[in-house]
């Protein structure tokens, strides 16, 4: 399953994702990962998140980037779901190439059972239609 959470940079999607993961982190059986770009939200993550940072690894492109969480899927079966926040820069994809990469991972979703809840600096109107059922 793919959740996204969409608005302009500073609407609380942030905040938003890392209340989610907080509250998830109570009731889970499985393993959370917070993916972001740096460790700024260490201290408001619950300790049992795992956050991974994605400024410390040379990732160039969205393909690396869907390769990198593959990575991080791979090396714990226990992990149930991801929190991405910040897909466009992590990614560093623009807007207009989003579908694709949704798309892969809603296979790995569907496939492996994972939840991804995912954020982006962007307009709902922005999202491809196929997924506008996914915002939150």
């Amino acid at each position: 399953m793919i959740q996204l959470v969409t608005g302009k940079q500073g609407a609380g999607k942030t905040k938003a994702l890392i209340d989610m993961a907080n509250s998830l982190a109570k009731t889970n059986d499985g393993h959370i990962v917070y993916v972001d770009a740096d460790q700024s939200q260490i201290f408001r993550l619950d300790y049992s998140i795992r956050l991974v940072q994605t400024a410390e690894y040379p990732l160039n492109s969205s393909s690396e980037f869907f390769g990198f969480v593959c990575g991080i899927l791979s090396q714990d079966y226990d992990i149930n779901t991801v929190f991405i926040d910040g897909l466009l820069k992590n990614a560093k994809i623009e807007i207009g190439q989003i579908g694709e990469l949704l798309d892969r991972f809603g296979e790995v979703a569907e496939r492996y059972n994972i939840h991804f809840i995912i954020s982006m600096s962007c307009d709902e109107e922005a999202i491809p239609e196929k997924y506008r059922s996914c915002l939150i």
